[in-house]
């Protein structure tokens, strides 16, 4: 009777042991269930700004001002009949910032090459002074005065001599430029100082007429070999 009362008690503990076994099992299938709606993953955060988004006035950068090149002090006098040396005349414009000034004759001269030839010649052996058609405004401003021409009979026309002799050029500077079918400068730049007396006269270019186009960089570094700043 005894052994049947264990009997009956080992089998009660084996189903109570079975028992709580079910229960653990059951409770860790609970907690492996799926998982929440909420992201695992952190948040992207940028440094950028909307580009509708404008800076706040502290963080407007402040506005600069291009600082003004005076250009005042340089003058590009010139007289020109076919066209070459007022394209030179240009050309130092562009490197140097100057003003442009056309000396222009007062009675125009004539546009025939041969009838002009014997103008030129007669004005030179007359010695001749053609009047300017106008006179440069604020003269006193100018530090330096390019002055240009063509050659006509190996020398300058009468004309440049009556520009030259109409201003006061102490404490300026004269700097000469011309162009010729291939003579250079001739007599002019022995009679310069005569007629821009008190002019410091610089070393001048001379440029044949055909192929002035194409001198752009001769004149930029003759102008840059002048030492003008």
């Amino acid at each position: 009777m005894k052994k049947i009362v264990a009997l009956l008690l080992s089998m009660l503990l084996v189903f109570s042991l079975a028992a709580c076994s079910g229960g653990t099992s059951s409770s860790s299938d609970s907690g492996s269930s799926e998982p929440s709606a909420q992201s695992s993953e952190p948040s992207v955060q940028t440094s950028e700004a909307p580009a509708s988004e404008a800076p706040s006035d502290s963080e407007m950068p402040e506005e600069t001002t291009e600082p003004t090149v005076e250009t005042g002090g340089i003058l590009i006098a010139y007289f020109s009949w076919s066209g070459n040396t007022e394209r030179m005349a240009q050309m130092i414009q562009a490197e140097t910032g100057g003003d442009l000034f056309e000396i222009a004759p007062a009675i125009p001269y004539t546009d025939d090459y041969n009838e002009l030839l014997d103008i030129a010649q007669q004005e030179q052996a007359d010695d001749a002074r053609p009047a300017p058609a106008s006179r440069v405004e604020n003269w006193d401003r100018y530090d330096v005065v390019f002055v240009g021409y063509p050659d006509w009979w190996s020398d300058a026309p009468m004309l440049i001599y009556s520009f030259l002799e109409d201003y006061n050029w102490e404490g300026k500077t004269l700097v000469p430029f011309c162009t010729s079918g291939g003579s250079g400068f001739g007599r002019s730049l022995n009679k310069l100082p005569g007629s821009a007396s008190g002019a410091m006269i610089l070393e001048g270019l001379h440029v044949s007429g055909s192929r002035v186009e194409g001198a752009g960089q001769d004149i930029a570094d003759w102008i840059g070999g002048l030492n003008l700043d």
